[in-house]
């Protein structure tokens, strides 16, 4: 996800300087079966247990959301998981790809790339110098995980730290982003989205989110 839809969100309303939009988190089925903008993945809650889910017309996802208390932040397209915000987002891979024929090799290329165009963006957009990146690869249940974070500058008062999960999920990436208020609160941070990507189950095929919701509420 471009750093855009996460710092600046949380810089425009936090302190009431509205720069820039968001796009809208519902998705409309398209040709290509996956959106051609960003979109977040939603909160679905039952009375049990929660999940959040993205529904498209030909791929879907969840992640279970094992936390104390879980819900919709004020933050438009993000979500309170025991007091920490986190965002998942669908990107549109450019130039198109097919994750299901890549070797591991041409994923961490692709993912690699993605990286460093969102870095880029973020520096020359936004005009902040982050320091610190760091980059690993991990595996979680055969799926392939690039995990990047970075520091903010010293004068930025909102948020030290910022963390992504970035995965490929068809023809797209799957982005997981914490941003981190205190960097001691960075391994709890990691520790939350460690455990979403985990529960991560993908689906060929439309998922009926509100027969989702009853299904949480038995």
């Amino acid at each position: 996800m471009r750093p855009i839809y996460t710092l600046s969100i949380l810089l425009t309303t936090l302190t009431g300087i509205a720069v820039y939009g968001q796009h809208t988190a519902n998705v409309r089925p398209t040709a290509r079966s996956v959106p051609d903008e960003e979109v977040h993945a939603s909160l679905v809650a039952g009375k049990k247990r929660s999940m959040i889910a993205y529904a498209g017309k030909d791929y879907s996802f969840t992640m279970d959301v094992n936390a104390k208390t879980t819900k919709v932040s004020d933050l438009p397209g993000f979500i309170t998981v025991d007091g920490q915000i986190v965002q998942a987002t669908l990107v549109p891979s450019q130039p198109a790809i097919d994750a299901r024929r890549l070797t591991t090799a041409q994923e961490k290329d692709a993912l690699t790339k993605y990286m460093n165009y969102e870095l880029s963006y973020y520096k020359k957009k936004l005009k902040q110098n982050y320091t610190q990146l760091q980059t690993e690869w991990i595996t979680v249940k055969d799926r392939l995980f690039l995990v990047w974070y970075f520091d903010m500058p010293k004068d930025y008062k909102l948020v030290s730290r910022q963390l992504y999960f970035s995965t490929l999920f068809t023809d797209q990436v799957l982005d997981l982003n914490a941003p981190v208020f205190k960097t001691e609160q960075f391994s709890r941070a990691r520790g939350i989205l460690n455990r979403l990507v985990n529960s991560l189950k993908t689906y060929d095929k439309y998922l009926d989110i509100e027969g989702l919701k009853k299904d949480l509420s038995k």
